[in-house]
């Protein structure tokens, strides 16, 4: 079954996540949202129909290309198996939707010069029952879920296990991959299941309680405290406490402090003694800085940390609000608490920023890039400058 993932109207209310990558690379549970569609319909996506900014690094394909009997599918919505049998029995110009939102549509012949046409269709079909992502808080708020439900689905295979002395509870539920480096851990599995991929170590007295998902090469410090709901993606070093949190690829939280109801993009750095709050004092709903309103909204919501867009950096001790915003590419140091909403490319504390210079946006990058022996690519460089000259991002 061939098909396409596009961005939605959810690309623009994913902000900052999604200022530098489409939808469907959201990391979520134990993959991104184009690795659960190709497993779910068991081939790869023909291509990504997402910013044109964005389109030359993620999309795969161009204007030029055509295809026949394809999937157009909106990649903020998780499949489930109801879903694609749903998807699968589609004829042409059939589409499925929850509520009033489309998820997939069927074509017989679709032009990617005429991406209009994704919308079009003649017959619907109505599905109940699905997970849609459409802010980044949706996020956080239902890691714990599709980690279990990604657990149950796809850990078929037999587990690797654990050499040394570890403490271990409910083994049925936890699956190691392997070349895992571990030593006197605790695995607790009991509220839910553990996922470790392969080459990723483990330091002494380090507690990782399910559910939880730690990527390929990743380090756990000594005594860090895995909390549920948490997914650590690849080659990230990870260390204090961190509770109901996705942390994408390459980012690192090294050092002690608290880390809670937060995503952090990719190539981010938390200093040592960072801290995150997620809760106000007094306990009320918080309000979120809303990109297109270019002002703060009320969310019917308690928890909530921070979201942290790609290559983003907090000094040592910084202290960060209930529902704090931060763009991309931002540098923050200084006493005391920074803004609730941090433009992107700014650096600074709690007094006025300033605008980096961008060719001291781009040095940093291809520095923190090169410790990984990652290159910082053209196509990199020219996302970031594409936002860059924009206003109020």
């Amino acid at each position: 079954m061939n098909f396409i993932l596009y961005d939605g109207i959810e690309w623009k209310n994913l902000f900052p996540i999604t200022l530098t990558r489409p939808v469907s690379e959201i990391r979520l549970g134990l993959f991104t949202l184009k690795e659960r569609w190709e497993k779910y319909i068991g081939n790869k996506a023909s291509g990504i129909i997402t910013q044109s900014f964005l389109s030359k690094k993620y999309s795969l394909i161009d204007d030029e290309y055509f295809f026949e009997n394809i999937l157009l599918i909106n990649s903020s919505f998780l499949p489930n198996e109801e879903l694609i049998q749903m998807v699968s029995s589609l004829k042409e110009n059939e589409a499925v939707f929850f509520k009033e939102k489309i998820i997939a549509v069927k074509k017989n012949f679709f032009s990617c010069e005429k991406k209009e046409n994704v919308l079009s269709f003649k017959k619907k079909h109505n599905i109940k029952n699905i997970i849609h992502i459409q802010y980044p808080w949706d996020i956080f708020m239902n890691n714990e879920t599709v980690l279990k439900k990604d657990f149950m689905f796809f850990t078929k295979k037999k587990s690797f296990s654990l050499l040394g002395k570890n403490y271990v509870l409910c083994k049925e539920k936890i699956f190691l991959e392997e070349d895992i480096k571990a030593n006197n851990i605790v695995l607790n599995a009991q509220w839910g299941p553990i996922y470790i991929e392969k080459g990723v170590e483990i330091m002494e007295g380090s507690v990782i309680r399910g559910p939880a998902s730690i990527g390929k090469n990743s380090i756990l410090n000594v005594g860090s405290k895995i909390y549920g709901g948490t997914t650590i993606g690849h080659f990230c070093k990870i260390g204090g406490e961190i509770i109901n949190s996705i942390v994408f690829s390459y980012s690192n939280k090294a050092h002690d402090g608290f880390l809670g109801n937060t995503i952090l993009g990719e190539w981010c750095n938390l200093g040592a003694g960072t801290n995150v709050s997620n809760l106000r004092n007094d306990y009320r709903k918080v309000t979120i800085w809303d990109y297109e309103k270019k002002s703060f909204i009320p969310v019917d919501m308690q928890f909530c940390g921070t979201m942290m867009g790609d290559y983003s950096k907090c000094g040592i001790n910084t202290q960060l609000n209930t529902a704090t915003v931060i763009g991309v590419s931002t540098n923050i140091f200084g006493y005391g608490f920074p803004p609730r909403y941090v433009p992107s490319f700014s650096f600074g504390g709690i007094q006025k920023r300033k605008k980096i210079l961008f060719h001291q946006v781009c040095e940093t990058a291809e520095i923190m890039m090169s410790r990984r022996n990652v290159n910082f690519s053209v196509l990199d460089k020219k996302i970031l400058e594409y936002l860059y000259q924009l206003l109020d991002i």
